[in-house]
């Protein structure tokens, strides 16, 4: 698109046309008002932009003369004036002018471009990677075009089989998919398998459905297969822009709230510092992890482990030193056990673990391994040692987490009163 700006000064120059860029224009800019007029009997624009005061006219005169020719009569026409004499105003108007501009109040060119201009690519804040089905390679070049001058990247797929190839390497913002595919695929199909179970990786991913028949229960099948948006072909360019636009904005808005939710939930469930569940979490998780035991008669065993000497660590070192060693070690837990594990910082220097399907033997082998991981850690060069307590459930009577950790905490009682840095278990009665 193509803007005119007629102004003397330097600066409103670049105010306007920095103005007018953002919009997508290509701005001319002339200095006089007969030069400007010349080149309006050459040259079609989209709009216009005119100071009211001119070198050798007015806006007035300058706008009488272009409604008088032919090439540009219709092309809405701006007068930015710092003036404020409503008779000249009024004259400006029905000498043709669209709209007055103050200068002092350039933000309203702003909303006037909004109302003047046709809808574009411009109008809308998209940005990232569509993946597009399409068999045709002139169909996928165009669509290409259309969807880069939007801000997005293309990849295109020839068939179902490369659609989902390109899924497993690339991530994406957008699907489309043409209905009608070669060698009997449908993009309904592609939908299917894309939505095709509550864990599928793409379930949130927003797909728009392309097709050159308008058919209603064409529509309904694709709606129905997990399509966000339908779109018959040919494809206005402003319809395109506008459905993308709406569902690549309520995919980031689903990740926002998602990402939200998460950081709600860890602030609930986690400890801030070592980035481990909490204890308020870890009592929550236990109920159903003894639960289950029971009643799939596994083994559940319980560690309480306490950092040795931990209140002299942080009266040497200082407090920040003593978080550091908290987070060191708190990570090294985070790596050292299994996914189906629960490990929580339960308050100060304690932890404790649930190791499901794990009996007291295997659980003290454990123990052991995770003492001798935390003493050669040396984090900030500091020698670290730990003690553990274990104990684990019986299947001859019904426990609960209370009294399987009280048993793990007296053991590791006694592995402190016994010289620290070792495992001690203890048994239930």
């Amino acid at each position: 698109m193509h803007a005119l700006v007629v102004e003397s000064s330097r600066l409103y120059h670049k105010v306007l046309s920095n103005m007018l860029v953002a919009y997508d224009f290509e701005v001319y800019i002339h200095e006089s008002g007969k030069s400007a007029i010349d080149n309006v009997e050459k040259q079609s624009y989209d709009v216009i932009c005119v100071s009211m005061h001119l070198p050798d006219m007015t806006g007035i005169d300058f706008t009488e003369t272009v409604r008088g020719g032919q090439r540009n009569a219709d092309t809405p026409i701006l007068i930015v004036t710092s003036e404020s004499n409503s008779d000249m105003l009024s004259r400006a108007l029905s000498a043709g002018a669209t709209d007055i501009i103050p200068k002092d109040a350039l933000t309203r060119l702003e909303e006037r471009l909004h109302s003047l201009i046709p809808l574009g690519p411009f109008r809308y804040n998209v940005s990232g990677r569509a993946l597009y089905l399409e068999d045709s390679l002139t169909i996928a070049k165009a669509m290409d075009t259309k969807l880069n001058r939007l801000g997005l990247d293309m990849d295109h797929a020839f068939s179902i089989a490369d659609a989902l190839e390109l899924l497993e390497r690339q991530s994406y913002d957008l699907i489309m998919t043409d209905i009608v595919l070669e060698h009997n695929e449908t993009g309904i199909d592609f939908i299917k398998k894309i939505r095709s179970s509550p864990q599928s990786p793409y379930q949130q991913l927003p797909i728009l459905a392309v097709t050159g028949v308008d058919n209603v229960n064409r529509k309904i099948r694709a709606l129905r297969a997990g399509a966000n948006d339908y779109i018959t072909k040919p494809v206005l360019d402003d319809e395109l822009y506008a459905r993308i636009s709406n569902l690549v904005a309520s995919k980031r808005l689903i990740e926002q709230l998602t990402q939200e939710r998460q950081r709600l939930l860890d602030l609930a469930t986690k400890d801030h510092l070592t980035g481990l569940y909490n204890r308020h979490f870890l009592v929550e998780v236990a109920k159903r992890k003894f639960s289950e035991a029971y009643r799939y008669q596994s083994d559940l065993s319980v560690l309480v482990m306490d950092i040795d000497h931990f209140k002299r660590i942080n009266d040497t070192y200082g407090h920040n030193i003593g978080d550091l060693v908290l987070k060191c070690i708190g990570e090294a837990l985070q790596d050292f056990f299994r996914d189906g594990d629960f490990v929580a910082r339960f308050g100060g220097e304690e932890f404790v673990i649930l190791l499901t399907r794990c009996n007291l033997e295997q659980a003290n082998y454990r123990a052991e391994e995770l003492r001798e991981l935390i003493e050669d850690l040396h984090p900030n060069s500091i020698d670290v040692t730990v003690s553990i307590g274990t104990s684990s459930i019986t299947h001859e009577r019904k426990e609960y987490f209370d009294e399987v950790f009280t048993r793990a905490d007296q053991a590791l009682y006694s592995a402190k009163e016994n010289g620290r840095n070792q495992i001690m278990s203890l048994k239930p009665v």
